[in-house]
């Protein structure tokens, strides 16, 4: 069980068709208090229905309650003859208590359905009757409610209670005290009593507590037990599950449309098939049943609309069918008929055939062959292959492509595996194209320098905004990497005199030991001669013992041997280039020590030789951590670093460019570089501002466009065909037929021809092998009831006579397969559906739901849960609609497939619906004014009783003016208001001239016995009349011509769909009568956007046009109808 679909069913109650269930208080419309009828009759009609025995109670109440019982009668008969049940009943008691929004729930218990009927001769005069068979019932939608209060048992016990559809005093105490216990009423124990319904000021004491209340409400009680039956959710793997026809024939032709939507059927679980009236969908509903029926298939047809159903059965007839269908409008009414019927086809004789038993299958082989090969080939090419073209068609749109530019344009440059080459997709991609071939122009937008911008730029802000934002932004960064890269500038070179100058003084000071050492050494020369650098070291020393001037070589000797190792020490602890000093005998050589300086001396004359490069080198490799330490510029590499990094930070904070700039740069120099390659992107976007405006446009529009649709621009300009589309075009429908292609033999010429004949002598034996087949079926059927239940056995076989409705339900729900073996063409409407085989675990192998779009979504849920295949038909609505059904919703959730009609299969006159795909508008004209007639009258329309009574009286003389066709019969003729209280004073007016036996009335009787219906325009799905009489009702309010308000009823949800069937309700005839000021009709008819006042406003103007003989207006009209129609 669903707890989502408990849920929205009870929710159901708060909605104006189910309020009477929540809230029963003669307070609203079409209620009243049992103790307002006249005398004792409240006492009475309460022990009556206690006692459980037939009764009829006549009553002459006050000329207002009377009113309301008229009113209530005409409702009750209205969805007696439209939707199959009679809802007239009486609540009581009544549950008392206050909603969870502070609401008045005032819920009738238990529900008596009732007989309401006129004195046949006295105005005013009503008889209320009751009869055992008429269903009695309990709230189940406050049964629910109770639940939510409590978790009881209280369905059950209340629903084995009234299992036999019986109710006396005693059990109504006894369920109402026990409810009260389970529930923790205050007062549980209670007694039977009668009281008034209470009025508004006694409300409040009443709610404080919840209580029942022992009140009754004669009002319209709608049958609901359908919507309280939750079937479980079927298992996925059973999604396409369902019964294979031995072929696919019926005994019907159809059109392409509709042989579309049966080979849907055939394929899938569920199908949604919409259509506009006249389309062909009770047709296609009818066909199918001969091909279910010739198949051995079980088949439940369903509508809410009994009109629908009647139609369909009559079809049946006429095909010779009609003995395997019945229709169950109500299950109190038609039960007992049932079963009478099935006992009679229990035991009916074999059908007689005058056929070979083998031509049936040979035909029908034969024929399906032919037709599957038919079929096939005018798939291929009818198949929907380019959204709503079909293969033929999407050839032809390629072929007038490539005439103009060729495929391979694109084709050498795009890859298909990109695209789906869905409809969508073209047109997404064709309306892409369009708009970048507008913007392009001749500007190379592709290497404009503004597509570095940031893409927020150009989707969240407007041209100005974009433009001042770009533009304060640039010139705030342009400012401060300015500023940078000065500070760059001077510090580098601050950096670079620096390290000159302290290389400078490198070089200065070891020159300038160098001159010193080679000096002392020339001096030394000078002074004693080649004995200074001769002599050995050891002798001299010697030597020195005895000469003085021997101790002075020595000490000189030592003396540059000092400053030697000293010189060598110091470069060794800092060279700033290389040189390796020779060991010299640690500077006692003096040979050596000369060689080595003047190598020395060399080698710093070349590297201050190349002291400029140096220091460019050294420039270029600088950064925090080469710099020269003993210069002391670390920490100004650090802020030059740091400096330049908080600059790309604003930069890429400031939104200004789509990717963020960012560097790797190692050194300062090449930090610097970059800093001006962003100056100068900087001072290029700000020069490129002069093309901003016709840029923004382009790059607007480009970045909504998606990746596939940018490559495709960018090879068209790169590719320069002359024709942008029909390269496109070319391209893309080349592909489309590529994946669409499906290889299919092409019939033999003479394959038509024999399908016809093969189908033509098929068709008449389809009838006969059908009622033979299922008459084999039932003598196997029987014996397995028999085995299974001898009281079912001798029910349906004609043992035993029932007419308790309540038992023959029963009895049906426990023999759903054998029923539908003897009745395998079932037409139902939804309650009669649910409370007959919901819930029993028994599927019919079709459930055709007619009139889909008027179910909710418990229903559908529930009809669908009924069959192996379901098909749901209903209105096509305009594209785009505001309002969708609840019921279509429901299905599309589902993922039901769907399908849609398109051929016109009947025409009504004055209709403005066109059925064309697409093409050109049917501007065919009704021939001659009497078949279309406009009557403007100046009637006043009375806004509290909605009713205008000039023209309930015009329309009843118009009656009595109804000829005869050349057939001497009176044409079915119904009559169409705008307005619930208009359609009961003219229902009223004919029920006072049958009961006065005023002038006329013969007239009106035999107009009845004919069909004359009055009737709501929500009241019309599935309605045919031969002459239609329309009474607009609305009209001004007072002598100066004042407008009603009520013209916004115009716009409600369903309103569309009653406006389709008024203009397809005609068969031959349609007269407007109308009080509505020909000016507000022209104010309605400009503008097509309210969509109901529109439509309704043009046909009664295309009626009213076509009655004058006004081609000109009338085709006016059909020639601007909206493209929504």
């Amino acid at each position: 069980m669903s707890s989502h679909f408990e849920e929205t069913t009870i929710a159901l109650w708060e909605q104006e068709d189910w309020s009477i269930f929540r809230n029963a208080l003669p307070l609203h419309p079409l209620r009243i208090d049992i103790t307002r009828l006249e005398g004792d009759t409240a006492y009475s009609l309460i022990g009556n229905l206690l006692d459980g025995k037939s009764f009829e109670i006549t009553l002459e109440p006050p000329f207002p309650i009377a009113q309301e019982l008229q009113s209530l009668y005409f409702e009750s008969r209205v969805s007696e003859r439209t939707r199959g049940s009679q809802p007239f009943g009486l609540g009581f008691p009544l549950f008392m208590a206050k909603g969870p929004k502070g609401e008045t729930i005032a819920a009738p218990v238990f529900i008596w359905n009732l007989s309401l009927e006129p004195h046949p001769r006295h105005i005013g005069r009503w008889a209320i009757a009751w009869k055992p068979q008429q269903k009695l019932d309990f709230n189940r939608f406050l049964m629910a409610y109770w639940g939510g209060m409590a978790k009881t048992e209280l369905p059950t016990l209340f629903e084995e209670a009234l299992s036999t559809g019986r109710m006396d005093a005693k059990l109504l105490a006894r369920l109402c005290n026990q409810a009260g216990e389970m529930l923790g009423l205050k007062n549980p124990s209670q007694s039977i009593a009668v009281s008034a319904a209470p009025a508004v000021e006694e409300l409040g004491r009443i709610l404080e507590q919840p209580q029942i209340y022992w009140s009754g409400v004669l009002g319209l009680y709608r049958p609901n037990q359908h919507l309280f039956i939750f079937p479980e959710a079927e298992p996925e793997e059973n999604e396409k599950s369902g019964p294979s026809p031995a072929h696919t024939l019926g005994l019907l032709p159809l059109d392409p449309f509709q042989a579309a939507a049966m080979e849907k059927i055939f394929r899938e679980k569920s199908t949604l098939v919409t259509g506009l009236p006249g389309t062909g969908r009770a047709h296609l509903s009818v066909h199918l049943l001969t091909n279910a029926l010739s198949n051995g298939h079980r088949c439940l047809a369903v509508s809410p609309r009994l009109p629908a159903l009647r139609s369909i059965q009559h079809r049946l007839e006429q095909l010779g069918l009609g003995r395997l269908s019945f229709l169950l409008r109500d299950t109190v009414q038609d039960l007992p008929l049932f079963a009478e019927i099935l006992r009679a086809s229990a035991n009916a004789k074999e059908p007689e055939v005058n056929y070979p038993s083998g031509d049936y299958r040979l035909l029908s082989a034969r024929a399906e062959r032919l037709k599957r090969k038919l079929d096939n080939s005018y798939l291929s090419t009818r198949a929907f292959t380019f959204g709503h073209y079909n293969w033929t068609q999407a050839v032809g749109l390629y072929l007038r492509s490539i005439r103009k530019e060729g495929k391979e344009l694109l084709a050498t440059q795009l890859n298909a595996q990109d695209y789906e080459f869905s409809f969508s997709e073209y047109q997404k991609l064709k309306q892409a194209i369009a708009s970048c071939r507008e913007l392009l122009g001749e500007a190379d937008v592709f290497r404009n320098p503004l597509n570095q911008l940031h893409q927020g730029i150009f989707l969240r802000m407007d041209k100005e905004e974009a433009r001042t934002f770009i533009e304060k932004k640039s010139e705030n960064l342009l400012s401060r990497a300015l500023k940078l890269r000065q500070w760059y500038i001077n510090r580098v070179n601050t950096y670079s005199e620096l390290l000159s100058a302290h290389y400078e003084q490198y070089y200065q000071d070891l020159a300038r030991r160098l001159a010193l050492l080679s000096d002392r050494i020339g001096e030394y020369y000078g002074r004693f001669g080649e004995a200074f650098e001769s002599s050995g070291l050891g002798g001299l020393k010697l030597k020195s013992v005895f000469s003085g001037n021997a101790k002075a070589v020595v000490e000189a000797r030592q003396e540059v041997a000092a400053a030697y190792k000293k010189l060598q020490s110091d470069f060794n602890g800092n060279a700033y280039f290389e040189y390796v000093f020779p060991p010299a005998d640690e500077g006692r050589s003096i040979p050596q020590v000369k060689t080595a300086l003047k190598g020395f001396e060399e080698a710093l004359a070349r590297w201050r030789a190349g002291l400029r490069d140096l220091v460019q080198d050294e420039i270029l490799r600088l950064n925090h951590k080469t710099v020269h330490p003993r210069l002391g510029f670390k920490g100004q590499a650090l802020e030059l670093e740091e400096g330049l990094a908080h600059l790309l930070d604003q930069v890429n904070e400031s939104g200004l460019y789509h990717l963020p700039v960012s560097h790797k740069s190692l050194t300062i120099p090449k930090r610097q570089r970059f800093l001006d390659e962003l100056i100068e992107q900087l001072e290029i976007t700000r020069r490129a501002l002069d093309s901003f405006d016709t840029f923004y446009d382009w790059q607007n529009n480009w970045l909504q466009l998606d990746e596939g649709a940018r490559r495709l621009v960018k090879a068209l300009v790169k590719g320069r065909p002359g024709n942008w589309e029909a390269a496109f075009e070319s391209w893309f429908l080349d592909n489309c037929l590529s994946q669409g292609y499906k290889a299919v033999l092409p019939p033999e010429p003479e394959n038509l021809r024999e399908l016809a004949e093969a189908a033509s002598a098929f068709k008449p034996l389809l009838p006969s092998h059908a009622l033979l087949a299922w008459h084999g079926r039932k003598g196997e059927t029987l014996r397995r009831l028999r085995r299974q239940s001898r009281v079912r056995y001798q029910l349906f076989s004609g043992k035993q006579q029932e007419q308790n409705p309540v038992v023959l339900k029963k009895q049906v729900r426990q023999s759903v397969e054998a029923v539908s073996t003897l009745m395998p063409a079932l037409l139902a409407t939804p309650q009669a559906a649910g409370e007959c085989f919901a819930g029993t675990g028994f599927q019919f192998d079709y459930v055709i739901v007619e009139d889909a779009s008027l179910l909710n979504p418990q229903e559908i849920r529930m009809l669908k849960a009924l069959g192996r295949k379901s098909v749901f038909l209903g209105n096509a609505l305009p594209e785009e609609h505001y309002y969708s059904p609840p019921a279509y919703e429901y299905l599309e959730e589902q993922g039901v497939a769907t399908s849609t009609l398109y051929g016109c299969h009947h025409r009504f006159p004055g209709s403005l619906l066109q059925y064309e795909q697409e093409g050109e508008r049917d501007l065919s004209l009704p021939e001659g004014p009497s078949i279309l007639q406009f009557e403007q009258l100046d009637g006043r329309y009375d806004e509290q009783a909605e009713v205008n009574e000039e023209e309930a009286l015009f329309i009843i003389s118009i009656l009595n003016k109804i000829e005869k066709t050349p057939q001497r019969t009176f044409p079915s003729v119904g009559i169409v208001c705008l307005t619930k209280g208009q359609r009961d004073m003219i229902t009223a007016y004919l029920l006072h001239i049958k009961q006065r036996r005023s002038t006329g009335v013969e007239m009106i009787q035999q107009l009845e016995r004919n069909g004359l219906s009055v009737l709501h325009l929500g009241e019309l799905s599935g309605q045919r009349f031969d002459t239609l009489i329309i009474s607009g009702a609305f009209g001004p309010v007072d002598l100066k011509g004042t407008m009603t308000g009520h013209l916004h009823r115009l716009h409600q949800q369903n309103m569309i769909e009653g406006v389709f069937s008024l203009m397809s309700t005609a068969e031959k005839r349609v007269q407007v009568v109308s009080s509505i000021p020909l000016s507000v009709l022209d104010e309605l008819a400009a503008n097509p956007e309210a969509r109901e006042g529109y439509l309704l406003a043009s046909y009664f103007k295309y009626i009213k046009a076509v009655g004058e003989q006004d081609r000109d207006t009338a085709s006016g009209i059909v020639e601007n109808l909206p493209e929504w129609m």
